[in-house]
């Protein structure tokens, strides 16, 4: 058996991606087992015998060490083989192919995708820092340019490329190495020989070399990128931490190779890039993937609505995978879109929530002059992912909710672009988007159809529903931690625990409601300062509770309790 894994590398990359594509099949299965019919009955009567007859919980019991089972062996084989072989006295194992992997980055089957990315990441965490430079500079040379990141040039062509030279050494003659080795140079040895390639000898072999570069460069970049970038910062001095060629000291290739990702998920389809492809799906999912280490580089506005592009109806594409049906390639790309815009949110949520509330103020700027400039914006991508953003935007409260309550009026703002603002006629903003209502700065009243916002700048933002207007007044020298409406929203009542005060105020719309509306404060209270242990959490630190008309009441997490008049 030795034998069979020192035959060829393309042999060990195919026998490799099958067993784990298998198990990794197998895996999502029920009860799926190669053990006889009786034997598993045996096991379990045993089972059931020692768990005192409870059948259900011992069928469960086998298939989760089924499961296990087929865990273990595409676990074994993806990352324990080479030590294994090589433990049987091998001194000549073949490693997989990193090209061959990095082509099935984004494979069609579910299966094999999987294995050939779990498989590739193995290959070059195994490889090290130094494995990893010789396989950045031997690729780099064939990664595609597009001067300007110009969205509108035709995709992997000669007119659109320009090569990159080679600046350190030939790749097409074996590097010598020393007689005494380190670790790390057997291993540079080991890739150095897998990089013995021939030069392309045609147009099409050079159009695969460029798109393998693509994705391979932006795996290593979106795996490794930034751990080198964290490296560099910690010691300056270290000139190898940038071996990967993504460090801060050499962004060139990280710029080059985002704007080659930002490219084919921006380019419209064509015959040579059709909408839906493996290439154009990669690249999409390393951009999620690594997208702080592109974020420099790259046209955020452009890649969020790009995306959004892609998976505003991905409800509909989707098919339920609880009857196995194959993803077509429009769903595919779209669960893949929508998989990105996670990574990018979670990643980086004052990005995605800044550049989503000044898209929207773009959007509405526009909606104003829609008649005039006759523009039809039932198709502007920010109309028709209003689902998408409303899911991106719940998953950050809920996940990452310190951050997201420094940015409330700009997730306000995108809030009440999403929804329909006329359901807030007949009910609560807590109904409507009940996410939202978790955070004390926000308030909403259904008698006047009025939402105040409390801002960490000390300011608040009262949105008029009914005119669809937006005053901001200075409340308080901190950030507001908690406002409310009085209940029949004459009065709104703000708390600042930074600045110790509570203040009431007032709106007045002049006389018979005419004029534009005026907030001034009628009443400010200095309230008892808080223990320094207490502000640790602001968000949930006070709340505001109006019991009448002119009387509210300060709630702590302390659960002491103080009212205030108007």
């Amino acid at each position: 058996m030795r034998g069979h894994w020192e035959l060829s590398t393309t042999i060990t990359t195919n026998h490799l991606l099958a067993i784990i594509s298998v198990a990794n099949t197998l895996m999502s299965m029920n009860n799926a087992s190669f053990i006889a019919e009786q034997e598993r009955t045996r096991k379990l009567q045993r089972q059931n015998t020692r768990v005192f007859g409870d059948g259900e919980g011992s069928e469960e019991l086998v298939a989760a060490q089924i499961k296990q089972g087929w865990s273990l062996l595409a676990t074994l084989h993806c990352v324990l083989l080479p030590d294994k072989v090589a433990n049987t006295g091998s001194k000549a194992f073949k490693r997989s192919q990193v090209e061959m992997l990095a082509t099935r980055w984004q494979h069609h089957c579910l299966e094999v995708r999987g294995a050939s990315q779990a498989l590739l990441l193995a290959e070059l965490t195994r490889m090290g820092p130094k494995g990893r430079k010789a396989l950045v500079e031997h690729w780099a040379q064939y990664l595609p340019l597009y001067p300007g990141a110009d969205p509108m040039a035709s995709p992997l062509t000669s007119s659109a490329i320009t090569t990159q030279t080679p600046q350190h050494h030939q790749h097409n003659q074996p590097t010598q190495q020393p007689a005494a080795q380190d670790e790390d140079d057997f291993e540079e040895e080991e890739v150095a020989e897998e990089l013995y390639l021939r030069k392309p000898s045609s147009a099409a072999e050079l159009k695969r070399k460029q798109t393998t570069a693509v994705v391979l460069l932006g795996v290593i970049g979106t795996e490794f990128g930034q751990d080198v970038i964290d490296r560099r910062k910690e010691d300056q001095r270290r000139k190898s931490s940038v071996v990967e060629g993504f460090g801060i000291g050499n962004n060139n290739l990280a710029r080059h190779t985002s704007l080659a990702l930002a490219h084919l998920l921006l380019a419209p389809p064509s015959a040579k890039l059709p909408a839906h492809t493996a290439l154009r799906r990669a690249a999409i999912d390393l951009i999620g993937r690594g997208f702080t280490v592109w974020e420099p580089y790259l046209d955020v506005s452009k890649v969020l609505l790009g995306l959004l592009e892609l998976c505003c109806d991905a409800d509909k594409l989707v098919p339920s995978m609880t009857y196995g049906l194959p993803l077509t390639p429009a769903a595919d790309s779209a669960r893949t879109a929508r998989h990105a815009l996670t990574l990018i949110a979670t990643a980086r949520p004052a990005a995605f929530i800044t550049t989503m509330a000044r898209e929207v103020a773009r959007y509405n700027t526009l909606q104003q002059n829609a008649q005039t400039l006759n523009v039809n914006l039932s198709n502007n991508v920010l109309h028709k992912a209003k689902p998408e953003i409303l899911r991106g935007v719940e998953l950050l409260i809920d996940k990452m909710h310190a951050e997201i309550s420094d940015l409330l009026v700009e997730v306000m703002d995108v809030i009440l672009h999403c929804i329909e603002v006329g359901h807030l006629k007949t009910k609560t903003l807590k109904e409507v988007f009940p996410a939202v209502s978790q955070f004390n700065q926000v308030s909403h009243c259904p008698a006047t159809r009025r939402i105040a916002v409390g801002a960490k700048n000390g300011s608040i933002a009262l949105y008029e529903l009914r005119s669809s207007k937006c005053q901001v007044i200075q409340a308080h020298d901190a950030p507001i931690t908690s406002n409310a409406f009085s209940p029949d929203g004459k009065f709104l009542a703000s708390y600042s625990c930074g600045e110790n005060k509570l203040a009431f105020w007032q709106t007045s719309t002049g006389m018979f409601g005419l004029g534009n509306s005026q907030t001034k404060r009628t009443k400010l209270y200095n309230t008892s300062p808080l223990a320094d242990m207490a502000r640790l959490n602001p968000m949930r630190l006070a709340k505001l509770v109006w019991i009448n008309n002119r009387t509210v009441t300060l709630m702590l997490a302390d659960g002491s309790e103080t009212r205030f008049n108007v």
